[in-house]
């Protein structure tokens, strides 16, 4: 009896490792994809990235600036329009 009690210990001792190694390479499996889904994300969000960087690029430029302020209806000042504080003559001592 004690040869059958061996066999069904290592079986069930065989049977153990086989789950736990299922266990462990499928979790293997999911943290592969996870990754992959999060490399994805990542260089999805560096393109959104690039693509905003070239709009305020664009809307930065002297000429779009210029289109918006003639749609808005605005117009530049005249030189006259602009007063400086006087610069102090006066050096401290």
């Amino acid at each position: 009896m004690t040869g059958v009690t061996g066999l069904l210990v290592a079986i069930a001792a065989a049977a153990g490792l086989g789950l736990f190694y299922l266990s462990q390479s499928s979790h293997v499996a999911a943290t592969g994809y996870e990754i992959q889904d999060l490399q994805a994300r990542v260089a999805e969000l560096r393109a959104q990235q690039q693509q905003l960087i070239l709009q305020v690029s664009h809307a930065r430029s002297p000429s779009v600036i210029a289109e918006a302020a003639g749609e808005l209806g605005l117009v530049p000042l005249s030189p006259n329009a602009v007063r400086f504080a006087p610069t102090s003559t006066d050096s401290p001592d």
